[in-house]
């Protein structure tokens, strides 16, 4: 006869065999990872662009760490970053999976589900004309502001509605700190936010050493998993109105060619929508796909 010992042992392991997976999203741009302090870093003509390379994906890998801690076991990796093609699949942590070049229809939320329990942001950054370092609101510097429903949205502002859409909660953001307290009023809940350095101008960071920053982003994923039960999507309100108001008249002009985009002001387009990742991807064909 076995012992009683031996019977809540095996219990306790047929049990811990039949938890669900935790299953975490994490979309990584890069001008919000510790240690980048400037273009020359973030992109692949620059100088240091080797070094920022390093520097995401070792963050992305503290992320990984600290939400396995906690008992996260999944993990899909998008590159959100430009050409979405600077994470290197070797140097993540196995059994990781990663999404990688940017032909994506939902670009910096490509892969996102209903089958993920949470979305990790990092290396994000604050939206355009609002401090942070080297912040912007789209690719190719074109856009000077998007609005959802008439609140102007950063970047993690509209890929946490993507999320929620999905029924997914943001629960982890890293970036500078103008990004990490400006997403925390973008979605819903008290989400986990590390700031890993501070913008002094658009070009110029005070940054924590590394490996501060990396025990900082392990620490708030562990913390993130631990409560992922308090945390709720920000689902968007749909329908949904979408004004993007470009830094050039000419942009306006050409997005206002598409029959559902109407031209309201000398720089500004807008277009309706009943579902909101309809209306995100149309979103990035008129910030992306547009040119002069």
């Amino acid at each position: 006869m076995k012992s009683l010992f031996t019977l809540l042992l095996s219990l306790g392991t047929t049990i811990a065999l039949a938890q669900d997976p935790v299953r975490v999203f994490i979309s990584v741009d890069m001008e919000g990872i510790s240690g980048i302090a400037h273009s020359e870093m973030t992109g692949a003509s620059g100088a240091e662009y080797e070094r920022g390379r390093a520097f995401m994906v070792a963050d992305v890998n503290a992320a990984i760490e600290g939400a396995r801690e906690a008992g996260a076991t999944e993990f899909l990796v998008n590159d959100s970053h430009g050409t979405m093609r600077n994470v290197k699949i070797e140097e993540l942590l196995p059994p990781t999976m990663l999404i990688s070049n940017n032909s994506k229809a939902l670009g910096m939320m490509e892969g996102i589900s209903a089958e993920f329990d949470a979305v990790f942001f990092i290396g994000y950054h604050a939206m355009e004309g609002q401090p942070g370092l080297l912040a912007h609101t789209g690719s190719g510097g074109k856009v000077a502001d998007i609005s959802v429903n008439g609140r102007s949205m950063s970047e993690g502002g509209m890929n946490a509605r993507v999320a929620g859409s999905f029924g997914v909660p943001v629960a982890l953001a890293t970036g500078d700190e103008a990004f990490t307290e400006e997403i925390k009023a973008l979605v819903d809940g008290d989400i986990e936010t590390v700031a890993v350095k501070r913008h002094i101008r658009r070009r110029t960071a005070e940054l924590l050493h590394p490996e501060e920053a990396r025990h900082l982003i392990r620490e708030g994923a562990r913390r993130a998993i631990e409560r992922l039960s308090s945390f709720r999507p920000t689902r968007p309100r749909e329908p949904v109105t979408v004004a993007i108001t470009y830094k050039s008249p000419d942009l306006a002009d050409i997005a206002a060619i598409l029959p559902t985009v109407e031209r309201t002001a000398l720089y500004t387009v807008t277009f309706e929508s009943p579902d909101y990742v309809h209306a995100y991807k149309m979103i990035r064909v008129l910030y992306r796909n547009l040119s002069e």
